[in-house]
């Protein structure tokens, strides 16, 4: 199996910048072998993108880099941006549960990852997951 080296990508913080997180994140995953988590890759990284970029608070001109790791059996991937904030998954009530238009993308990620975490940083933060093949 090859080992790969870490790859990172930035991204200004604008939204049309999600498409193109999502189309990149495919094609990492088509390039290490991976195709059995290309799908689940573009969503968590579409979710945590579009996180960074709609939710974060951050100065204008700023980015957002995504690294990709390999790890064993899967690779693990980190959305960096240099807003204030901490995200958390969001509890809908079951009345909201059906109209609400936001408040699910970090409840998408966990779904889809085997784990996932935020590293608070002295200027922003890094939401990062992992993800493994099903073999």
């Amino acid at each position: 199996m090859r080992i790969y080296p870490p790859e990172e990508f930035r991204y200004r913080r604008f939204r049309p910048a999600v498409k193109v997180a999502r189309a990149t994140a495919r094609d990492v995953a088509h390039r290490w072998g991976l195709d059995d988590l290309a799908d689940d890759l573009a969503s968590a990284i579409g979710e945590l993108v579009a996180n960074a970029v709609i939710h974060g608070q951050a100065a204008r001109g700023s980015h957002v880099a995504v690294t990709y790791r390999p790890i064993r059996h899967g690779l693990r991937v980190e959305v960096r941006d240099w807003a204030t904030g901490t995200p958390q998954i969001h509890e809908l009530a079951d009345a909201e549960r059906d109209f609400a238009e936001s408040g699910r993308g970090l409840a998408m990620v966990d779904a889809l990852s085997h784990r996932w975490g935020v590293i608070p940083r002295v200027i922003g933060k890094s939401v990062w997951c992992e993800l493994k093949r099903r073999r």
